[in-house]
């Protein structure tokens, strides 16, 4: 049962994960709640300066998942070069799993029962219509949308405390965009083929060396009745000029692919 939890702990936020233009105008408004002078436009060309860049990042993270059944938490160290690697290592007192997810494969592996993935990625993204699996990621930890609000149709919805934003093609996304920052609150991704829901809050936003991002982040998945709630708090955070990534897979272990450790 623990390694069963702990398989859904480590993996599910991946999966999930995974399923996971505009003209300017001269004027720009900002007031801390939704203006009905401000165009569309506007609201996206303010939303994409908003978004966190870097070139390599580091934290820690607190992650605590609950099934309704149970609540697991485990420790993070998390490493990213922007768009192209995120790295993350697992703990539970001592080291339990490292994962490395590039946009080519990802590889993992986990202690309990000592296996491991090597898998390629490019049958999964080229079904699921996905060119660059990092930068998803990153978007959905980080606070960017997941779709960028540069491309594609977007139509405004009349809210009294935020500018919200919905994709009216493609995947159905809706995003909740702070008037007075124009940082994300909170943005939703409903994935029809699963009869699915994907919610991520954003709260406690910092800023450092001139760079904004959340503390604490949400990720809920709502399909049917069920719920599973992935409330991730950071700390530690800084943005060091180099970071290595060390992933080497122990030799004794059994290889598995996604599929099966899903299981």
């Amino acid at each position: 049962m623990k390694n069963r939890l702990f398989k859904k702990t480590i993996i599910l936020p991946v999966i999930i994960l995974f399923f996971l233009q505009g003209c300017s105008t001269k004027k720009k408004i900002v007031s801390d709640i939704p203006s009905n002078e401000i165009e569309l436009s506007e609201i996206l060309k303010n939303s994409r300066k908003a978004d966190l860049k870097f070139e390599n990042l580091r934290n820690r993270v607190r992650v605590e998942f609950n099934d309704g059944r149970s609540i697991q938490t485990i420790n993070l160290s998390l490493r990213a070069l922007e768009n192209e690697l995120l790295w993350m290592s697992a703990t539970m007192i001592v080291p339990i799993a490292k994962i490395l997810l590039t946009n080519q494969k990802v590889l993992f592996y986990e202690k309990f029962q000592k296996t491991y993935i090597n898998q390629d990625l490019d049958l999964i993204m080229r079904t699921l219509g996905i060119k660059n699996p990092v930068e998803i990621f990153q978007n959905v930890l980080f606070g960017n949308p997941i779709l960028d609000t540069g491309k594609g149709d977007w139509e405004m919805i009349e809210n009294p405390n935020y500018y919200v934003l919905k994709s009216s093609k493609g995947i159905q996304s809706t995003l909740f965009i702070n008037p007075e920052t124009f940082k994300l609150q909170q943005q939703r991704i409903y994935l029809p083929l699963l009869s699915s829901l994907i919610t991520v809050d954003y709260s406690n936003y910092k800023i450092l060396e001139g760079k904004t991002f959340p503390n604490n982040v949400l990720i809920s998945y709502i399909k049917g009745s069920e719920i599973i709630k992935i409330n991730l708090e950071y700390s530690q955070f800084d943005f060091p000029e180099k970071l290595t990534f060390p992933m080497e897979i122990p030799t004794d272990y059994k290889i598995k692919t996604l599929d099966e450790i899903l299981k």
